[in-house]
Order: structure tokens, then C-alpha cells, then sequence
């Protein structure tokens, strides 16, 4: 429709779909929106809002490049300004190529670099915008070099590459640019724009615009007095380095919920900081380049500038320190530095000692505080420590430092005094670092006087030795040490692959909560600890701070490996015997909540690790079905990485996958195709295929001998229309065509996956809203399939009804009315496939 009638707002569009005949359904919006973000590199929007067909909109439209010298050694063209308008088309695999057959590749720094590295194209050679990667020599084999200009011309067949004159001018054709361009910016209140999306409106509104050869467009824009920052379009004499700073201030602002005078003091601190990280690397790259010297000059000019002067780093310095007293602002500022990442630790180290003796006693806290984080960051818990009480020495309530300590404390298993400084820092009960340690708090013995010798031989009284310091045994704490190593999992940089693995765990999920539902999964975080090495790094980091008896257990349990286990005895309530199915070794192990629902002779994967006087398991117990056990196995000893081990475990949580008779996954395809010869290509037809006889238009079918229909083709004019349910079964036929018409090409291809009930059932629900383009063939496979389903149900055991089947439970008066509920709960849509029928189940159980 975009390509036929041009943009259109998204209004618009429904209502030119909706006059086609195309119903969205209950939920046009986000149909809509799911078909317009699936449109990379065809689909655009421009600055008004509108959506556009790049190829239609850009079609004939031609950008030129002054090539430079690394773009002509590593065959390269460079992005952004020039090209930025076609530099998306490659996205598309219709544009993957040039006119000549030539393969173009688009990369962008820090998603794509393996691509132009293997190439052997420096990284630092291709900008930060990107680049359009071309065939090894091409530019030289067209004859180019530095300072020449090439031609990029939009075409049908792809992206047509030519030189062009070296001194392309046009005074008319700049100018109608530079004027398209301005009235664009005129109709977004002259603020920045995305150039790219500049350029496809002012074509938009212009049909001869770039349709003759003009100069690079950097070269115009500058030409014309427009601003041009990167990927930003402005009018003249705009002000980026402000526009940047307030966007940025206003992120800030709403990142950290802070007003906007707290906002200001975070980024004019992190601006301070980031002027020091960059001597910084400058004076670790290289010493005898004045590095270090420009470093020392930088600290003595904010240490030496007169405050009357009100300008320098100096100044700066003092107008915004005051405000790091306020922990919102000091938490913002290590935010907005280093994150929770050690990259810029070191940075932030020497900027916090550095602005320590410039500051106001009140801020000196934070600075001390923001040291500790720099040395948590590179490992070093000791130094970090010290910083953090000379934090609380300074302002004993500040409460960044209280809870830093708080971590410490509990790390060394000393509960009460963290609990004593989480509650000085105003935690509230309900925080859950109160709640944990409130958990492993150990009473004070009952048998031993406060003034009486205590109880570990020491000589000195209770109160002065163990009260407060008593510890449970090691069996009930090492819960406590799991949990630690979570924490330091939540709060540091393996947070991102946190992210990473919980999507892989959601995979498969229709909430949408689901990613939040996963980061709570167990198996989410020890798959990090264990399988990605987060616990050795937590041992290795903060190991000194567990108590001795803690350290050993952790050692310990890094040499433990996951494994599959075959239930062997239930001791319900209280514990499993289980046998260890790759070594043999049986345990037993105390595990309450899981007792009361494994039984015996399952399989579970899980770690089992020492604990005290007990074995335990900690990070989840995943169920393993019998014909998965081997290949479990067999991805256990190839020491899985997180991801690859938590896909393989998340597999149970598929949707039953549905495929045809010969085994191919579900998709319902149809491709039309037009041929030069229609009466050719009907004698071909009737030598390979076997036509219909019953057909009003000329069909014919694929099949096997008293098999099924594989393929059905029928031809209206010189359309050929071709109807499967796989995509195997597709491109059999489509390989057969081409040999039989070579002048066949194709008009239109739809390939709708069906591939499990999930899949099938969003089809047929969209077939029942209205629409007319889903395949009836999908709906009769779901109800196959689901019908084939429902007998298998009936006798399979089912947790709602206490592991009985349904045929059992219809049989026992005692489950009678728990089966007769369970069926009531059932969703009762007898027009839509993909449900069970609980009518149907009903009267096969006879329950009337």
C-alpha cells in the first residue's frame, strides 16, 4: 500500500487496508505495529510522522560520495552524511547486493565488527555512523581513487555503484535541496532532526529531488549553512553542544527522579570526571606524551583557582561539590560514571581523591563513598572497605556508606551489626536485605549468662566474647552464603547477562512480565554463578570477607558439577535419596518443598552440593523427560555456557510443535508466480504434475502414491499460484518450475509459520476476527492436532487432580468432583481452534 500510494500516517493506512479488504482484527493497533516494525530496511517513518517505502520513495534517486583513502584501500563507503539516506536498504535482502551481483554489506561499529575485521578493515577506520562494505578491490577494479566521487543510484535490482565526474556542481540543485531541507526543519520548530529522515521527507515532498547528479550532500549541507552533527540535521549556527547537554541533563533528571537543580549538579560533576578519565587514559597510553603532566596540571588549576574569578575548573568545582551531600545526587554520579561495570574505576578513584580536599566537609563523605565503589569495581574489598568507614567516620548517618558496610557485615556473617547499620541508614523493615539478614540473625544462647564464662573456652565473659556474635550452624548458613553470591551477582556487571539469560528462560512465554518472571527464576542466576563463572569471581573477590568455615564451603562448591539425578526414595516433607545417573554416587539430600512433589523414578537436573553435615540443592530443580537424558548428558559434559544450558532446560515450556506428514514443521506458504508462455507452461504442467479434472481453472497437484497432497498449483492468465504447508515442500516445487519456465518470476510470496499450536492458533484467532488472508488449512491442523491431544490427556497424570489420570479420577468417587471442576475451568470457545474442548472431554469420560 505504501509503495502503491505513497506515505501515509498510521490512520491512514488502516484506513486504506481497511478499504482493501484487509481486517487487522480486535487489535489493529499492534497488528499494525508488528507489520511495520517487521519492515527493516523497506519501511521508513519521516519527521511528520508518515510511513514510506524506501525502495518506491527512493527509487531512481541518486547520492554521491568523495571517496577517501582508507574508504578506497579497505573498500568501504562510508555512511553518514552522504549516504546515510540508502544506508538502510541493505538491511533488507533484496539490497544485499548491487546491480552487477556484487554482495554490499552494511556494518555498524560495535554490533558488526567481526564482518569488516575478517575483511581485514581496521576498526577505527569505519565511523561511528557505519559503512556499506564492498567486495575486496572493487574500487579500484571501477577505476576509483582518493578524492574521486562515486555515484549511488536506487534501483529495482538493487544498488547501482558508478563513477561520477570528479567536480560535480549544481547551483540549482544544492539549492533546491538546501531549501527542501530548511522546510523541513521549519515544521519541527528549527530543532534537530535525524538527517537521514530529513531527506527522506523533503523526497517525499519533492519527486525531483536527487534525481540528477549533485555533490556529496555533506558538501551541499555545509553549502547551504546547515548544521550537520553526526546523524543530526539543524538549521544554521544551531547550538549542538547545548541541545546535547540539556537532552542529557533532562535524562538524568528522569533517570534518577532528581529536581532540576540536583540534575545540573550530576552533570556538571560528571562532566568534571569525564575531563579527568580522559587524562587519565591519556596518561596511561602513554607517559612520555605529557599524559601524566597534563593530569597534574589539571588537579593544581581546580586546586589553585581563585574563587573571585568565578570561571575555571575551580569554580566549577566548588559551586557543585556541595550537592554530592545529598546521596540521590552521589548515587546518580556513580551511575552516570562507571555503572556497575569497572570500566572508568580507576578514573573515578583519582577523581574522588583529587576533588576530596576542594570539597565541603558535608560532600567528603560522598567522595570517600564514590572511592570505595571505584575499588569494589577493580577487586580490591580492602581499600574499599576503609574508604567506606571513612565515610561513616566523617558523617556517621550518611547512608550510602552505612549500607555499603551493611554488605560487609554480612558478608563476614556478623548479621546483628549489619542489621544495626541498615537500620541507622533508614531501611525500612521491608527491605530485603533487612529481611535476609533477619533470617540468619542467630539468638543468643538461653544456657549462658550474660556476666557467665563463655561458652567457647576463651576465659572471657559471654557478653564480652560471643553475645552477638553467635552463628548458626554450617548446615542452616549456607542458604546465607548462596544468597551473598547473588547479591554480588545482582550488583555488578554480570547484570547485563543476567539480562541475556532471562530472555533465553522467557523464550517461550505469552506474559508480559515474562522477562521479569525469568530474572526471579533460579535457574536464571546459577546458570550465571556456575555455568558462567560468577561464583568463582565472587570467591575470588569477596572470599576473604566469609568466614573461614564459609570460604571452604564455597571452594567446595566450585569443583561440584550440575548433573542428572533419577529419584530413587521420597521422604516426603524432608528429603530425597537420589543416584547421580554419570557417576553412579547416590546422596541424600534434605530438600523440603520439593520432597512433597517429585516421585520416585524421576529425573531432575540440578546441583547438589555439600552443606554442613547435609547435602542440599540450591538454583532450582529442572524435571528431565527419559528421551532427553542422554543429550542432557552429553551438553553437560561439554561444560554449556549459561545461555546454551538454560535454552536446553527451557525447551519443556515449547508449545507441542505441529508438522505435517512428513515431518516438516508447519508453514503455510503461497507464492504467485507469472510466466511469459502461459500455453507452454501448461504442457509442461500436465507432463509433471496430475491436473485436476474437477477444477473450474487449470490446477494440478503433487502428491505420492496414496500419499497426501504435497502441492497444489493453479494458473488464472499467466498467474500461477502455488499453495503448501511447508517451506520444504515450497521450494521443491518452485526448483521444479524454474527448470520447466525459465521466464517465471515472482509477484507476491507469503510464508506463514505454523510451526506449534501457539503459532497456528494466532492465525486461526486472527481468521475468526475477520480476516480473510489465513489458510483454513491451518485451523483443520490445529484441530487435528488438539482433538489427538485431548486423547492422549485423558490418560496421562495430571498435577490438579494429585497425579491422577482423568479416565482414574472419573473412576474414584473421591476425584470425581475435583475432575468436574478442573473441566469448569476450562475455557469453552467451541468456535476457535486451538482449545481443548472441554465438552468433548467430558463425554468421553461420561460425565454427561
Amino acid at each position: 500500500m505504501l509503495a502503491e500510494h505513497g506515505p501515509m500516517t498510521e490512520e491512514r493506512l488502516v484506513s486504506v487496508l481497511n478499504d482493501c479488504g484487509v481486517v487487522l482484527g480486535a487489535d489493529a493497533d499492534e497488528a499494525l505495529a508488528e507489520a511495520l516494525d517487521d519492515g527493516a530496511g523497506v519501511l521508513a517513518v519521516l519527521t511528520d510522522e508518515r510511513w514510506v517505502s524506501l525502495p518506491a520513495l527512493l527509487a531512481g534517486r541518486v547520492f554521491t560520495r568523495r571517496l577517501s583513502g582508507p574508504e578506497v584501500e579497505h573498500d568501504f563507503l562510508e555512511s553518514s552524511p552522504d549516504l546515510g539516506p540508502v544506508d538502510m536498504l541493505p538491511e533488507h535482502v533484496g539490497y544485499q547486493r548491487l546491480v552487477d551481483g556484487s554482495p554490499v554489506i552494511g556494518v555498524l561499529p560495535g554490533l558488526d565488527d567481526d564482518t569488516p575485521t575478517a575483511r581485514g578493515v581496521p576498526p577505527e577506520a569505519v565511523g561511528d555512523l557505519g559503512a556499506l562494505l564492498l567486495p575486496t578491490g572493487y574500487l579500484v577494479g571501477k577505476g576509483l581513487s582518493e578524492g574521486d566521487v562515486i555515484a549511488v543510484q536506487v534501483t529495482a535490482e538493487g544498488l547501482l555503484l558508478k563513477a561520477a565526474p570528479d567536480e560535480v556542481t549544481s547551483v540549482e540543485g544544492t539549492a533546491a535541496v538546501g531549501h527542501r531541507l530548511s522546510q523541513v526543519l521549519a515544521a519541527q520548530s528549527d530543532e534537530p532532526v535525524l538527517l537521514d529522515a530529513a531527506v527522506w521527507t523533503a523526497c517525499a515532498d519533492d519527486a525531483t529531488l536527487f534525481t540528477e547528479l549533485l555533490p556529496p550532500l555533506g558538501e551541499m549541507l555545509e553549502a547551504c549553512g546547515l548544521a550537520c552533527d553526526g546523524e543530526w540535521l539543524a538549521p544554521p549556527g544551531f547550538d549542538f553542544r547545548r541541545w546535547r547537554a540539556n537532552a542529557r541533563l533532562g535524562a538524568i533528571a528522569v533517570r534518577h527522579d532528581l529536581d532540576h537543580d540536583e540534575a545540573v549538579a550530576v552533570l556538571a560533576i560528571v562532566a568534571l570526571y569525564e575531563r579527568i578519565a580522559d587524562l587519565h587514559a591519556a596518561a596511561s597510553d602513554a607517559y612520555e606524551g605529557g599524559g601524566d603532566a597534563a593530569l597534574t596540571a589539571f588537579a593544581t588549576e581546580m586546586a589553585g583557582q581563585p574563587e573571585s574569578s568565578g570561571t575555571g575548573p575551580g569554580a566549577v568545582v566548588r559551586s557543585v561539590l556541595p550537592a554530592l551531600a545529598e546521596p540521590v545526587v552521589a548515587a546518580a554520579v556513580l551511575t552516570e560514571t562507571v555503572g556497575t561495570g569497572s570500566d572508568g574505576a580507576a578514573a573515578l578513584g583519582l577523581f574522588a581523591e583529587t576533588l576530596e580536599p576542594l570539597a565541603p566537609r558535608a560532600a567528603r563523605p560522598a567522595l570517600r563513598w564514590l572511592r570505595g565503589k571505584a575499588h569494589e569495581r577493580l577487586g580490591d574489598v580492602a581499600a574499599a572497605e576503609a574508604d567506606y568507614e571513612a565515610a561513616e567516620s566523617l558523617d556517621p548517618q550518611w547512608p550510602l556508606a552505612l549500607s555499603a558496610l551493611a554488605r560487609y557485615a554480612g558478608d563476614r556473617g556478623d548479621a546483628t551489626r549489619a542489621l544495626d547499620l541498615l537500620r541507622r541508614a533508614g531501611a525500612s523493615s521491608d527491605h530485603p536485605l533487612v529481611g535476609l539478614l533477619e533470617q540468619f540473625e542467630a539468638e543468643p544462647r538461653s544456657d549462658v549468662g550474660r556476666n557467665d564464662p563463655c561458652w567457647c573456652g576463651s576465659g572471657r565473659k559471654y557478653k564480652k566474647c560471643h553475645l552477638h556474635r553467635e552463628q548458626l550452624p554450617l548446615d542452616e548458613r549456607a542458604g546465607w552464603l548462596y544468597r551473598k553470591a547473588g547479591l554480588f551477582l545482582s550488583d555488578g556487571p554480570r547484570r547485563v547477562e543476567m539480562a541475556d539469560v532471562a530472555r533465553e528462560r522467557a523464550a517461550f512465554s505469552d506474559s508480559p512480565y515474562g522477562l521479569l518472571d525469568a530474572l526471579e527464576d533460579p535457574l536464571v542466576a546459577d546458570a550465571v554463578l556456575f555455568e558462567g563463572g560468577g561464583f568463582a569471581e565472587f570467591v575470588a573477590v569477596r572470599g576473604a570477607l566469609l568466614p573461614e568455615d564459609e570460604r571452604l564451603l564455597a571452594e567446595q562448591w566450585l569443583l561440584v558439577d550440575r548433573s542428572v539425578f533419577e529419584v530413587e526414595q521420597v521422604h516426603r516433607g524432608e528429603g530425597l535419596t537420589v543416584r547421580d545417573v554419570r557417576t553412579g554416587d547416590v546422596h541424600q539430600v534434605r530438600e523440603r518443598a520439593a520432597s512433597r512433589q517429585l516421585k520416585v523414578g524421576a529425573l531432575i537436573c540440578a546441583r547438589i552440593v555439600p552443606a554442613g553435615d547435609t547435602m542440599q540443592i540450591f538454583g532450582g530443580i529442572e524435571p528431565v523427560e527419559l528421551h532427553e537424558r542422554d543429550e542432557l548428558i552429553s551438553l553437560l559434559d561439554a561444560e554449556p555456557d549459561p545461555i546454551d544450558l538454560v535454552s536446553f532446560l527451557t525447551r519443556r515450556f515449547a508449545p507441542p510443535a505441529l508438522r505435517n506428514t512428513e515431518g516438516d514443521p508447519l508453514v503455510l506458504c503461497e507464492v504467485t508466480l507469472r510466466t511469459g508462455d502461459p500455453a507452454a507452461l501448461v504442457a509442461e504442467l500436465d507432463e509433471t504434475y496430475a491436473r485436476r479434472a474437477d477444477a473450474h481453472t487449470p490446477q494440478w497437484i503433487e502428491s505420492v502414491a496414496d500419499g497426501p497432497v504435497r502441492a497444489t498449483l493453479s494458473l488464472d492468465g499467466a498467474d500461477l499460484t502455488v499453495h503448501t504447508n511447508s517451506e520444504a515442500r515450497l521450494d521443491r516445487v518452485l526448483d521444479t518450475l524454474r527448470k520447466l519456465d525459465p521466464t517465471l518470476t515472482v509477484v507476491e510470496e507469503s510464508r506463514q509459520p505454523a510451526r506449534d499450536t501457539r503459532e497456528a492458533a494466532a492465525l486461526t484467532s486472527r481468521s475468526h476476527s475477520g480476516g480473510d488472508q489465513v489458510d483454513p488449512r491451518a485451523a483443520a491442523v490445529l484441530d487435528k492436532f488438539i482433538r489427538d491431544y485431548e486423547r492422549k490427556w485423558l490418560d496421562e497424570p495430571i498435577p490438579a487432580l494429585a497425579g491422577y489420570t482423568p479416565r482414574q479420577a472419573a473412576a474414584d468417587p473421591t476425584r470425581r468432583d475435583d475432575l468436574i471442576r478442573l473441566l469448569d475451568s476450562f475455557p469453552n470457545h467451541l468456535d476457535q481452534p486451538g482449545l481443548m474442548s472441554p465438552e468433548r472431554l467430558r463425554a468421553a469420560l461420561d460425565l454427561g
